[in-house]
């Protein structure tokens, strides 16, 4: 059995990000009471900066086990299924830039109703996507070919 963690390092920029966003919506509601059209603006954008630390705080919790008898995502619920009841397997990368630099990817392994998500920043990735593809090849799953580019891209073939 290996555990697999989202290290604190790897999501210090979305914490800051997330905080400085609330620092900058909440404080001028604080101190400088705007009108109400303004307060509810600076406001919903205040709680959307509070969701994304939420969300940042549940992945940094977040623990993913493997071995060779299936997989276990445990942070705000726990998901696990056996290795033989994958019936989905995605890898999909996300770049906020148009040359396609700096992104991640995201792989989706599913079961049923039963489906676990994680980004490339949680440690060892890589080897998490590894056992998952021998599943999904097991289990004679068809990858579209965004998966299949991905595949290549992180040299598992």
């Amino acid at each position: 059995m290996s555990l697999h963690r989202y290290d604190i390092r790897a999501l210090y920029g979305d914490y800051i990000r997330a905080g400085l966003g609330m620092v900058a919506t909440i404080a001028p509601i604080a101190f400088v009471r705007p009108d109400w059209p303004i307060a509810m603006m600076l406001g919903s954008i205040g709680l959307l900066c509070f969701y994304f630390v939420a969300q940042t705080y549940i992945r940094h919790r977040t623990v993913v086990g493997i071995d060779d008898e299936g997989i276990f995502m445990r942070g705000l619920h726990t998901v696990s299924f056996r290795w033989t009841e994958l019936s989905r397997f995605n890898l999909n990368y996300y770049s906020l830039r148009r040359d396609r630099l700096n992104g991640w990817m995201e792989l989706t392994v599913k079961s049923g109703t039963r489906e676990i998500t994680f980004d490339s920043r949680l440690e060892d990735f890589v080897t998490i996507v590894r056992r998952a593809h021998v599943a999904a090849k097991a289990n004679q799953l068809t990858m579209n070919a965004i998966t299949q580019a991905n595949l290549l891209a992180l040299r598992i073939y």
